[in-house]
Parts: C-alpha cells; structure tokens; sequence
C-alpha cells in the first residue's frame, strides 16, 4: 500500500468511527432521557396520590379533633399545621429537594470513575 491508500484507508475508518460515536451518543442520550422522565412521572404520581391520602387524613384528622374543640377551629388547626409543614419544607428544600434532584441528574449525565474503566 502506498501512502495515498493509507491515508484513504485511515480517513475511512475515522468517518466510521466518527458516525458510530454519533449513533452512541444518541442511543446515551435517549436511554438517559427515558430514565430521567419516568422518574419524573413516577415521582409526580406518586406525589399526586400521597397528597390524596394526605388530604384524606387531614379531613379525618379534623373530624376527630373537633369533637374536642369544635368543627371551625379543628379545620383551622390543621391549616395551621399545613402551613408549618410548608414553610418547614420550604426552609429545607435545597437539602430535601434540590440536592437530591441534583445528584440523580448528575449522577445520570457523568458517570462514575468506575464506570469509565469498564468501558
């Protein structure tokens, strides 16, 4: 082979390489796509129904109480207590919320040293 003909022979094989990495990348991305939105959907639905149970303890729980101390003011209590978990949520939502979100999508996007070396 002559020179010409290696440098045709390594173009080839670099615009091969090239278009496999690119047919990787996409397969990468899509997997990682598709994981991330169904921990977004199974998150949400699981949220949507924690607060229908939450709802439904909340009413239960001020029926009870208002045998105690009356109807409006159990309802009135347990706003109280609604309203305190939100702000209790909201004071802590970069440790609770932002981090954890953080490190899934990081840990999902850059992988581990360990996970390079098998590669």
């Amino acid at each position: 082979m002559n020179y010409s003909e290696n440098i045709q022979s390594l173009w080839t094989e670099a615009k091969n390489y090239l278009e496999l990495q690119k047919e990787y990348l996409k397969l990468d991305s899509a997997e990682k796509l598709s994981v991330l939105l169904s921990a977004v959907a199974t998150t949400a639905l699981c949220l949507v129904l924690a607060l229908v149970a939450l709802i439904f303890f909340v009413i239960a729980f001020a029926f009870w109480l208002a045998k105690l101390v009356g109807i409006a003011q159990s309802f009135t209590i347990m706003g109280g207590v609604l309203l305190l978990v939100i702000i209790v949520t909201l004071l802590f939502r970069k440790r609770w919320i932002v981090q954890p979100i953080s490190r899934f999508v990081a840990k999902l996007f850059v992988p581990d040293d360990e996970e390079e070396d098998e590669l």
